[in-house]
């Protein structure tokens, strides 16, 4: 049998506005730092939301794609440096944000960056869309060029005593 070097230094935890969002962060910290290993906070604008505002301004109301594209990344660069960025002090760590079809750019992202594990929750903001299409962390599942961590969510999330 070939050695198999694993050498793990960037890990990217992708992370969404759900309710699983911090349990996933702090399980990709903690690996982060155990392994001294870069962390990469990695969030994807849904492109299937913003087809509704071509609609809309099909109908003549003043909005733009690109000017939501431009007010969200903003908002969530603020919230994701407030809310994680924020507590990775020690660690190498950056956010990164991609618009389009959340596994398809999770998955572009894991291959350009050369990642060796992404760190993500079971579910996400919606769960019908999971149970009709098969959820984002199932298709990162099957088409990750790197190692996968599922997190299950808040409840599993042994807390300090």
């Amino acid at each position: 049998m070939e050695d198999c070097e694993v050498n793990l230094k960037k890990i990217v935890a992708a992370l969404d506005l759900s309710a699983y969002a911090e349990t996933t962060f702090m399980h990709a910290l903690s690996l982060a730092r155990s392994l001294q290993a870069e962390l990469i906070i990695l969030n994807i604008i849904n492109i299937s939301g913003l087809q509704s505002l071509d609609l809309v301004a099909s109908q003549g109301f003043p909005v733009s794609k690109e000017d939501y594209i431009r007010k969200t990344s903003r908002e969530r660069i603020r919230i994701f440096e407030e809310t994680y960025l924020s507590r990775t002090e020690g660690t190498a760590a950056k956010i990164e944000l991609r618009v389009g079809v959340p596994f398809e750019e999770i998955v572009r992202f894991l291959r350009k960056e050369k990642a060796d594990m992404v760190v993500m929750g079971t579910k996400g903001r919606t769960d019908l869309a999971g149970v009709l299409f098969g959820s984002t962390a199932e298709k990162v599942f099957r088409h990750s060029p790197c190692a996968v961590v599922s997190v299950r969510g808040p409840r599993h999330c042994r807390l300090p005593e």
